[in-house]
Parts: C-alpha cells; structure tokens; sequence
C-alpha cells in the first residue's frame, strides 16, 4: 500500500504544472513557434493557471496562429478574470475581429465583436458591425441583428445602404415579433424615399405587421382595434396572401359583432386569389359551412 502512495507522489510531483507550461509557452512564443506556445499554454489553463495573464498569451498565440475563435475566447476571458485589463483585451479583440475578416471567418468575427461589446462597451464597432448584423440577420438570429444593426445603420456610407440597412433592422424586429418597433421603422424606410428597391418591401413588411397586431387584438378580445388593423393590412402593396387573411379577420370581427352577412361577404373575399385547399380558403370554407353558406364559397377560376 505503502509503494501505491510513494508511486503516485512521484507522478504528481513528475506531472507539468500550469506555470512550467507557462514557461514552455514564453519559450517558444519568443522563438516564433507560435502554435508550440499556443498549445502550452492551453495545457496550462488545463492544469489550473486561470489568471489572467495566461489568458492573454494564450490569446496572443492564438492571434499569431490564425486562430482567431480561439484567440476570441481568451481575450473574453481576459477581461472577464480582470476587469482593470478590459481595454487591453477590446484592443486584442480589435485584433481578432480584422483578422478574422480578412480570412472571412465570420463565426470569429462575430465571437470578437461580441466579446468588445462586453469588455469595452462604449467603443466604436465600425465596419465590422454590418457584416455581422448581415450575417445574424440572414441566419434569423433576431437578438444579435437587432443589436448590431443600429451601429451598422450609424456607420452606413450614404443614405441608400443606411435605408438598406433600415429596412433590414424592420425585419429583423417583425421576426422578435415586436411590431410595434417593425412598423415604426418602415414607415422610416418609406418617408425617407431612398431606397427605391426597398420601398414596396417596407409596405409588405408594415402589412404583415399590422395582420399580427390585428389577430393578436382580436384574440386580447379588442374586435374594434383588430379591425383598425386588418383594414392596414388589406391596403394595396400587401401581398396577396396578407390581404386573404386580414379579410378573414375582418370576417371574425363581423361576426363577434352580430352581422353574419358582412362576415359571409368578408370571407368569400379572402378567397379571392388563392386555389381551392389552400390553408387560408379551408379556413374560410370552415366559417361559411359553420354559418351554412357553403354553396356560396368556391374559389373563383384562376385565369
């Protein structure tokens, strides 16, 4: 048992500690082996150095290495273990983010950015902030386009890429479903008359807008909103299917207020422009046979 012991006391004591990794690292970082240094310093942060100074070298390998995400990692991790070094870990994180446009790393981009909003609040994003606030978008990450795009839109070179950007923001915030802030900025986008290419967009987008606040009003109980909604909805430059199902909310509203034939009228309307089985003519099917006027509902021939 004895021999066990005195064996395992030997190995401890033979085993690397984060600071000889640490010491390896520096060695061989001045020697410019570069991912040498990068790989003994993260056996260090394994072994136990967390402080912060290990978390800058690593970053700093990680920077001569081209690996940028990594590198991303440890400058956050800087400014996390010491605040009092935040402005140096948002310079590295500078560092990281040109790097990482320059070989079109977008996920190491973003991670930078992010870790600048975190160690250095008030510093400037610049032109890295619409390649991200793009990127989120597409990628339906709401909460990082809707936080990206204001600097994006701040930094646009002119005013059409700023109604761009604008109208990108507008989506990104009807897709959070904040409509409210999705209507607000296009009708922006379409006062401030631009951008042309996304003008009929803008109105598409304030039509979907106000279908979701006129459904969400009718089913808060609120008929006489929901239908203030649904006629905004319905305006010309809403895409078709918008159109469809805002009237068949105008027909809900009718109903809930008693006038069975203007509900009946509203819905025959709402298949106009579809084919027979689409989802939106089934419903309004479904409400004509409940009120029996199911002999007065097919879906007119396309042409």
């Amino acid at each position: 048992m004895r021999g066990w012991a005195a064996a395992g006391l030997a190995a401890l004591a033979c085993a690397p500690s984060a600071a000889n990794h640490e010491v390896l690292g520096d060695r061989n970082y001045v020697a410019g082996a570069y991912a040498d240094a990068q790989a003994e310093y993260q056996l260090g942060l394994r072994a136990g150095g967390g402080k912060a100074g290990l978390h800058a070298k690593a970053a700093a390998a990680g920077l001569h290495t081209s690996d940028f995400s990594f590198a991303a990692q440890e400058y956050r991790a800087l400014a996390r273990e010491d605040p009092s070094r935040a402005d140096e870990a948002a310079d590295g994180l500078e560092r990281v983010a040109r790097g990482a446009i320059a070989v079109n790393d977008r996920t190491a981009l973003a991670q930078a950015l992010q870790g600048m909003r975190e160690a250095a609040p008030g510093r400037p994003l610049g032109p890295y902030a619409r390649i991200v606030a793009l990127d989120a978008a597409a990628a339906g990450n709401t909460a990082d386009a809707l936080a990206y795009l204001p600097t994006a839109i701040a930094t646009a070179p002119d005013a059409r890429g700023a109604d761009s950007l604008l109208y990108v923001f507008g989506e990104a915030a009807a897709l959070a479903k904040d409509c409210a802030t999705a209507i607000a900025v296009f009708t922006g986008v379409l006062q401030r008359q631009r951008q042309p290419i996304v003008q009929d967009a803008a109105r598409e987008g304030i039509a979907r807008c106000a279908l979701m606040r006129g459904q969400a009003a009718l089913a808060a109980g609120h008929p006489s909103d929901a239908e203030e909604w649904f006629r905004r909805a319905a305006t010309p430059g809403s895409a078709i299917e918008v159109t469809r199902a805002a009237y068949v909310g105008l027909g809900d509203v009718a109903l809930a207020r008693g006038d069975v034939a203007g509900a009946v009228d509203l819905y025959q309307q709402s298949l106009i422009g579809g084919v027979p089985g689409d989802s939106l003519a089934q419903r309004a099917q479904e409400k004509l046979n409940a009120l029996g006027r199911a002999d007065s509902a097919a879906a007119p021939p396309q042409p």
